[in-house]
């Protein structure tokens, strides 16, 4: 099965547009059609972003991290890289280098610019889903 690690950014829009493509490649992992890896520096960002942007609150919060663990396999990455200067894009990378993720599934230009990072694909959804449907 194709390892990916979708990006908080991806998991936030699929949140807030269900019928999205974010929304369809959120999917596409909760049906098992992809294995997602993700990290728990990965699940706090993810959690402090529906809290502070979506304005969710503990409960509703908490049901989606529960329901990303459920579908994803939780990695935790030893190493600590400083590529990008936005941290939080960086914990991408460890978590994708870690999972040993053929692909990084990100609307995050920091991360899209790279393209591809020691032999990770570095795609938006929209390019997800045009190659792998």
């Amino acid at each position: 099965m194709l390892r990916v690690v979708i990006d908080t950014n991806v998991f936030i829009s699929a949140f807030y547009l269900p019928e999205s493509r974010p929304g369809e490649v959120v999917r596409w992992a909760r049906r098992r059609k992809v294995r997602n890896v993700i990290s728990p520096e990965i699940l706090k960002e993810i959690e402090r972003i529906l809290k502070e942007k979506l304005w969710w609150d503990d409960a509703r919060t908490q049901s989606a991290i529960r329901q990303i663990e459920d579908f994803s396999e939780i990695v935790s990455p030893k190493q600590h890289l400083h590529v990008i200067g936005d941290d939080p894009d960086n914990r991408i990378l460890e978590c994708a280098l870690e999972a040993r993720a053929k692909v990084i599934i990100s609307g995050d230009r920091h991360l899209l610019t790279l393209g591809n990072y020691q032999g990770i694909e570095i795609m938006t959804p929209a390019q997800f889903w045009e190659s792998f449907q």
